[in-house]
């Protein structure tokens, strides 16, 4: 196993003795959602949070020991741009959920046309073009009905996040255990 990891050494150590950071970012995940679900209100603000705490969490590390050779800059860049955008959404959660709403109907959108395109253009490269082209026309309408309907988009964004947010979490937990473990057998984390 070490053979293996030996390329990327440093990094990798490094990276199991912060395996707690995944876990409780895996945690406060699965918090948020279960608040999402039972607070639909209030999402933008758990949005912020998560943000600015996730942030915190980058800031931390970056501040920690680095192994050598490595920067602590896109951590620390990272970290202050998280706390800062999380705090600037937990202060203003009403106009954050339109803005946010009317940003992905418009990406929708684009990627919707996009998709038809590519789905179009690649028709004679492979056999299931129409499915490029429908998923494509769905995000085109799914585009359009949010930006109909601003506060049913909104819903809907809640619950996709909300599960985002509990499978993140899960995955996170899990990851942040295979990570301590490969720690373990390199002797970084004890």
């Amino acid at each position: 196993m070490n053979a293996a990891l030996s390329p990327f050494g440093g990094i990798i150590a490094t990276l199991t003795k912060k395996w707690w950071v995944f876990l409780i970012q895996g945690i406060v995940l699965i918090l948020l959602a279960i608040l999402a679900f039972s607070q639909p209100a209030l999402l933008i603000s758990f949005i912020g949070a998560y943000i600015a705490i996730d942030g915190g969490l980058k800031l931390f590390s970056g501040f920690g020991p680095q192994p050598a050779n490595e920067s602590r800059w896109p951590a620390l860049i990272i970290g202050v741009i998280g706390v800062v955008v999380g705090a600037l959404i937990w202060m203003n959660p009403g106009f954050t959920a339109q803005i946010v709403t009317y940003l992905i109907a418009a990406w929708a959108i684009v990627v919707g046309i996009l998709l038809a395109l590519w789905g179009w253009r690649f028709r004679e490269a492979i056999s299931t073009e129409w499915l490029l082209i429908a998923l494509g026309i769905l995000s085109i309408l799914f585009g359009f009905l949010v930006f109909g309907n601003v506060q049913a988009g909104f819903l809907t964004l809640q619950f996709i996040f909300g599960v985002y947010m509990i499978v993140g979490g899960i995955v996170a937990i899990v990851l942040s255990f295979q990570i301590r473990s490969i720690g373990v057998q390199l002797g970084a984390v004890g």
